[in-house]
Order: structure tokens, then C-alpha cells, then sequence
């Protein structure tokens, strides 16, 4: 979760820990796509860069015992960084505001995550070619860049968010080639949330009005368990299926869009 939409639900008396399907589902593509590309053991180090409230990092680091998750975000104030430092003490997850902070591993990162992070950076490709160029990225590297889909859909949504853009398979390949790096994999999940955020889209079009929205779903979601689980299955069969037929040559657009590259020299 964002950090906006972390203290946004936080205000409203609501706990991030009760996590909108969509952010679950999200974590069990990337957990499919991490299985096919990275191979994370004991010692393996995974750059968590743009982290929001660590969930990403916390639940991978379950999965991924010894593996160390630097979880950096230019968000975290000094006393977020103090608070997370102590909750997540022996998790194997270290938050950092930035990569500068961060001391540098002493061996390749295995996995670089970028999850929903990239539409905010006005010069993508300059953020990119900086980071692949650190001393502990190699070609061995793999980055798994998750991004939201099509800028015809963009709306109210993404200027709450400060999102500069939405992207598709195309642009994410030219962004990609232009920052030093080849794509492995790419293309869309989560076909099923396209006629929502359509008829979002297409009902400010017709009020006249992009105004800024004063919340996401993810910080007014209020199902219980029951529901949350039956969305989350739904969306993960609707991701898994759109995986498997991008890589039997067929493309089914969804509203999330999502890259797997490594540097290219």
C-alpha cells in the first residue's frame, strides 16, 4: 500500500492490515513471476524500492527465509524508518528513505521489485539507468516492474496517487530498451477491474471534472474476510490465466501492467 493510502485508511479509522483483495491478489502474481525469473535462497538480497508500508517485502520475507529485503522509500521519515526498524526487527526486512542510505550489499542483488512505483518518477528512464548502473547490480539482476495500464484510463484516481502517467506493454519495452535493460517478460493482469475503472473513467468524462479524488479504494475498502478471500481468488485466477496465455503468444489487456528485465550490457 502506498503510504498515502496507508495514513489516508489510518486516518479514517480503518487498519492496513485489512488489505483490499486487489493488493493480495497483486502479491501472488508477483510471488508466480518471482518463481519463474529470480531464484531467491538463504543470503540472497531483494531491493524493495518504492515499499509503501512494507507489505510486499513483509510477506515475501516469510516465504524467503534469510533472504535479506531492503525495503527503501523516499516517504519514510526519520521516525517511520525509527517505528519500522523496531516492528520488523528479525523479519529480515530493513527499511531505508533512500538507497544512499542504504549500505550496499556486499554481493548482487538478486531481485530489484518496482511495484506500482515508476509512474510517479517524471524521468523513468533516468531513475532506471541510475539504479541498474549501482555497483551491486549485475546482468544477473532481475527486475520486476508492476505498473498501472493505459492512459486512456487515466483519471482522478492517478492524480490523488501523483502518478505522471499510465503505461502499456509498448511504452514499458521503449522505457526499458532506453534505460540499459532487456525485457524477459511482459504484458497485463487483472482483465476483470477494466470495466470498473472504464465506467469510472467514462462517468468524469461525462460530469466534465478530473478533480482530484479524496481517497482510493484501497484506503475505503471495508469488506470482511469472506468477501476479501472470494475477490482475491477471483483476481489471482484472472492474473494467472492472462500469464499463461501472454506466454503462449496471446494478449488479454488488463488494468495492470507488468515487466520482468534484466540490464541488457
Amino acid at each position: 500500500m502506498d503510504l498515502a493510502e496507508a495514513r489516508a485508511r489510518t486516518s479514517g479509522g480503518r487498519t492496513a492490515a485489512s488489505r483490499h483483495p486487489w493488493e493480495t491478489a497483486r502479491l501472488a502474481v508477483v510471488d508466480r513471476l518471482i518463481a519463474a525469473h529470480a531464484t531467491l535462497a538463504p543470503g540472497s538480497v531483494v531491493l524493495d524500492i518504492g515499499c509503501g508500508d512494507t507489505f510486499v517485502a513483509e510477506q515475501l520475507s516469510s516465504k524467503y527465509p534469510g533472504t535479506r529485503f531492503c525495503a527503501v522509500d523516499t516517504a519514510f521519515t526519520e521516525d517511520l524508518v525509527a517505528s519500522y526498524r523496531t516492528r520488523l526487527a528479525g523479519t529480515g526486512v530493513e527499511p531505508y528513505a533512500s538507497l544512499d542510505e542504504m549500505p550496499a550489499p556486499r554481493t548482487p542483488v538478486a531481485l530489484v521489485l518496482l511495484m506500482d512505483v515508476i509512474e510517479h518518477i517524471a524521468d523513468p528512464c533516468g531513475f532506471l539507468r541510475g539504479l541498474a548502473a549501482r555497483s551491486y547490480i549485475d546482468r544477473q539482476t532481475r527486475f520486476l516492474i508492476t505498473v498501472p495500464a493505459f492512459q486512456a484510463l487515466f483519471c482522478s484516481h492517478d492524480t490523488f496517487l501523483g502518478h505522471y502517467r499510465r503505461y502499456s506493454s509498448g511504452l514499458l519495452r521503449r522505457q526499458a530498451a532506453a534505460s540499459g535493460l532487456a525485457v524477459d517478460e511482459v504484458g497485463y493482469f487483472f482483465f476483470s477491474l477494466l470495466p470498473l475503472r472504464l465506467a469510472q473513467v467514462l462517468k468524469e468524462w461525462i460530469a466534465g471534472s478530473r478533480a482530484p479524488a479524496a481517497t482510493t479504494g484501497l484506503v475505503t475498502w471495508g469488506g470482511g474476510p469472506a468477501s476479501a478471500e472470494v475477490l482475491r481468488r477471483v483476481l489471482v485466477w484472472d492474473a494467472s490465466l492472462a500469464l499463461w496465455l501472454n506466454r503462449v503468444g496471446i494478449v488479454v489487456p488488463g488494468l495492470s501492467n507488468y515487466a520482468v528485465c534484466r540490464k541488457s550490457v
